[in-house]
């Protein structure tokens, strides 16, 4: 018996040995990979693109999108649109600010952020907006009189959003040289939104039966007025892509150093089960140096944004919230 069990052993250790050797080989090469990256992007930061810039931009959007209360399993809401429903304009300005450093060539950190938004609207919807539901005592009859909290036809209905974003980013690029570049880009967005509804709310039948009428709304009675909204505190990591180029364009003699390029940058989220985020930009840029990375020149860029927010993780309280925006992006950058 014991000789068997010293048979036993013996493979043990030997795939033991066998897996360590893998380890080692795994380290050596991710080592020499390093090692081979930092030799690649070790070229001077001044060669081609240049290593500092700031920049603002205007945003002119319209919003679409929806929001639901209590739409869980067997869930009783409705799913209110934030326009036609909740009344929030269609019309938005939003103002970012951004800036950038190049340590290296190949390599670059950006800081974003948006100036925090507010909007504030006052409906009165076309339907009943149903919002969640009060569980009842089981009668005689083993029938529940559950009831659900509804914002009638024609109640006021006040609305409101507020929302802002800020983050850092990375770029690394694989393309590079007098006249573009392009590569990844990977960003850490903090993304605070609140939508919030308020109002006088009656409290009606779950069956819908006729013979059962809504509660009365007594002074001081929850139901009278109900207030509700769906929050949005995250920090959500995004994985993308990013290209620039100089077109072989130029303005004559009369402005020799004027250029005209193309942009484009996509941010897409990598928690598609909890939080959908995607944001993509394209558009044209007038450069006032005939490279990308010219020293000490500015850079006006008038594009496109399409920005879509789907948020269903709040799913035991039956929450949910689709945010999605389009507009025209103006923006002038200060490069150093």
């Amino acid at each position: 018996m014991g000789s068997q069990n010293l048979m036993k052993k013996k493979p043990s250790r030997a795939r033991k040995s066998y897996r360590s050797r893998i380890r080692i080989g795994i380290a050596i090469a991710s080592v020499f990979a390093l090692t081979l990256a930092h030799g690649i992007s070790g070229a001077d930061p001044l060669e081609f693109l240049a290593p500092w810039s700031v920049g603002s931009e205007f945003m002119y959007s319209w919003i679409d999108g929806q929001m639901g209360y209590d739409q869980a399993t067997n869930g009783f809401g409705t799913i209110n649109q934030l326009r036609d429903d909740l009344g929030l304009p269609q019309d938005n300005q939003t103002y970012r600010v951004y800036a950038t450093m190049r340590p290296l060539e190949h390599h670059m950190v950006r800081v974003f952020g948006s100036v925090p938004e507010l909007y504030q609207s006052e409906k009165r919807p076309q339907k009943d907006l149903r919002f969640t539901q009060l569980p009842g005592a089981i009668n005689n009859n083993n029938v529940t009189n559950n009831r659900v909290i509804v914002f009638p036809a024609g109640t006021l209905v006040k609305s409101e959003l507020r929302t802002a974003q800020f983050g850092f980013g990375y770029d690394l690029d694989f393309l590079k040289g007098p006249g573009h570049a392009a590569g990844m880009n990977g960003d850490l967005r903090y993304i605070d939104l609140r939508l919030s509804v308020k109002g006088n709310a009656i409290s009606v039948p779950r069956t819908g039966d006729p013979r059962e009428h809504p509660l009365p709304c007594l002074e001081g009675d929850d139901i009278c007025y109900q207030y509700y909204n769906t929050s949005l505190d995250e920090l959500v990591p995004t994985i993308g892509a990013h290209a620039q180029a100089v077109l072989p364009f130029g303005f004559g003699n009369m402005f020799p150093e004027l250029t005209l390029g193309g942009y484009t940058r996509m941010n897409f989220g990598i928690w598609p089960n909890y939080l959908n985020y995607v944001d993509i930009q394209a558009g044209l840029q007038l450069n006032s140096g005939q490279k990308c990375g010219s020293r000490r020149f500015l850079i006006a860029k008038v594009g496109v944004e399409h920005q879509s927010l789907l948020h269903d993780g709040q799913v035991r309280s039956g929450r949910m919230l689709e945010l999605k925006r389009d507009g025209l992006t103006c923006a002038l950058e200060a490069v150093f």
